[in-house]
């Protein structure tokens, strides 16, 4: 069986990324997509069905998976942490909810430096692969069952002969 893990090139998003003269510059850290969605769900954030009734941009969803395909650098998404101290989703939650749906363990994302060591408490991973698994083209079934008839077709006829 042919591999069919799409690794995704992440880059930062915001400007003030890793800059010192920033008050409080993001910095990169991997999550467990796991214990991170484990703990969203408690939050008012959450979207359980992406592209379903709970989220209120459905489109979204499509068009981050679209680009994701595209293999193009992509802004990984911003995490903080809010009032309660869970962690949530400020920017990229239809590209987070990509990753979800399609097999991702782990991905980075921007966290502000003074919610970094927070963050990879609550769902921080050594994991540091960032892939997805693409669905599968689907072949109607008409088509799948014309060709298995032509297949049927072509046997009794070599059988014939």
């Amino acid at each position: 069986m042919p591999e069919r893990r799409r690794p995704v090139d992440w880059t930062v998003q915001t400007w003030e990324f890793g800059k010192e003269d920033h008050a409080d510059p993001d910095v990169l850290v991997w999550i467990s997509i796991r214990k991170f969605d484990a703990l969203w769900r408690r939050t008012e954030e959450y979207i359980a069905d992406a592209g379903g009734s709970d989220d209120n941009n459905p489109d979204r969803y499509a068009k981050a998976g679209a680009w994701l395909r595209l293999g193009e650098p992509t802004w990984m998404p911003v995490v903080g942490l809010d009032h309660w101290g869970m962690p949530t989703i400020t920017d990229g939650r239809h590209r987070y909810l990509w990753m979800r749906e399609h097999g991702a363990w782990s991905m980075p994302v921007a966290v502000s430096a003074s919610e970094a060591d927070a963050v990879r408490a609550l769902c921080g991973t050594r994991y540091r692969t960032s892939w997805y698994v693409p669905p599968r083209t689907r072949v109607p079934t008409a088509v799948a069952l014309g060709i298995l008839g032509l297949a049927a077709v072509s046997l009794v006829a070599v059988a014939r002969s």
